[in-house]
């Protein structure tokens, strides 16, 4: 049985005396583990194509639109009209997603991390999705 990465972190930071910060520690810990930690951007420095982590404040929360989707069925799409102290884009939710919103219960004023979410250039400025393993947390 392998430790948790909160052990590991405990582990570490008693074994660096505390000269080590936390954040540092959990990025060794996360690496040690193979997995990699984006550090986080702001708006300003996003650009097309790209994985990011941010975290982000809810300014606006559009209504969902349904779509005929090019390969048959229905879509389900909703935008989230998000900001940092350097801009703003849209967060855009697909499908299962959309209820993201109620679920978290995610209001205008809601800090959100966005961890490991795509962008995309479109002709409205950055959007950035979820992608299949990108995550959204309420902070």
């Amino acid at each position: 049985m392998s430790d948790s990465p909160e052990s590991k972190i405990v582990r570490l930071r008693e074994e660096f005396g505390g000269l080590v910060d936390d954040e540092t520690l959990k990025r060794l810990v996360m690496e040690e583990g193979g997995m990699k930690m984006a550090a986080e951007k702001k708006i300003a420095d996003f650009s097309d194509r790209e994985e990011i982590t941010a975290v982000v404040k809810v300014a606006r929360i559009n209504d969902t639109k349904t779509f005929n989707k090019r390969t048959g069925g229905q879509g389900r799409v909703r935008n989230i009209n998000v900001e940092d102290e350097s801009g703003n884009c849209r967060l855009t939710l697909w499908d299962d997603d959309v209820d993201l919103p109620e679920g978290l219960n995610i209001q205008v004023g809601t800090s959100l991390k966005l961890t490991d979410c795509y962008t995309k250039q479109t002709e409205y400025g950055v959007d950035v999705s979820k992608g299949k393993k990108g995550k959204i947390e309420m902070l």
